[in-house]
């Protein structure tokens, strides 16, 4: 078998492996779907295209440190977009995340926090320092169903609720699936997060922080050291990480 033959399949189990699990090639924002990043074809393009998803390297496609590096924003965070690329959205608002697809049976939480770029813009910064970031909403278990499957039988689709009241700027938007079907062991929990770049207008005065990833997670919270096959009983009972959503949002 030729190299370049051998190199080709290698790059397309990668993606396969991705794709098993799912990504983010698309948001939705007052109908409009906006390319997000797609793990199959954006990561071998030249000249690589701007995508308001920040960069996830064709993977595994989980995070099972939650103190590793890429917790923040992906596989790869250390990656930064090639220029400056963000979708607008108005504060109070909805983004919809789009995923490729979402296996039945990864159960678990959606949880999503937001941290507002510095005025230099998203493009130029990580989030992986500091506390910029704060949670802004969840979903856990309900009416005998986990967030994740929910999500699953939504088409894939998740929608997010942009607080009304947080002040107009640059934000990254971590959006993430937690999958608890290997979480009975300690470091069996995956981390799916994905940020998206985006620029918020209207809004109001409100600037919250104090959350950190790296920093935010430990491999011990009852949260990520969870065994979601306890029964009803549990998985009613259960509390995702990352605290509680603060009141002083409005939605």
């Amino acid at each position: 078998m030729r190299l370049g033959t051998k190199l080709f399949f290698i790059a397309t189990s990668l993606a396969c492996q991705v794709a098993a699990h799912g990504y983010v090639p698309t948001i939705i924002i007052n109908g409009q779907s906006i390319p997000g990043w797609n793990v199959n074809t954006d990561g071998y393009a030249t000249p690589q295209p701007l995508r308001v998803v920040r960069p996830t390297k064709p993977d595994s496609g989980f995070i099972a440190d939650p103190l590793s590096g890429d917790i923040t924003c992906s596989v790869g965070n250390s990656k930064l977009p090639p220029g400056p690329i963000t979708a607008t959205v108005a504060a109070g608002g909805t983004v919809s995340a789009q995923w490729s697809s979402w296996p039945i049976g990864h159960y678990g939480p959606v949880l999503n926090y937001l941290a507002k770029c510095p005025s230099t813009g998203c493009s130029t910064w990580k989030a992986d320092t500091g506390s910029p970031w704060f949670k802004i909403q969840q979903s856990v278990y309900a009416n005998g169903e986990w967030a994740s499957d929910t999500l699953a039988k939504n088409g894939a689709k998740y929608d997010i609720h942009i607080p009304k009241n947080i002040a107009a700027g640059d934000y990254l938007l971590r959006h993430e699936n937690l999958a608890l079907h290997g979480a009975s062991n300690l470091g069996g929990a995956q981390f799916y997060p994905v940020c998206i770049q985006l620029t918020i207008t209207g809004g109001g005065s409100l600037k919250p922080s104090g959350l950190s990833f790296p920093g935010t997670y430990v491999a011990t919270d009852p949260g990520i050291h969870f065994n979601p096959y306890m029964g009803e009983a549990a998985n009613q009972a259960y509390v995702p990480p990352g605290g509680n959503i603060s009141t002083t949002l409005q939605f």
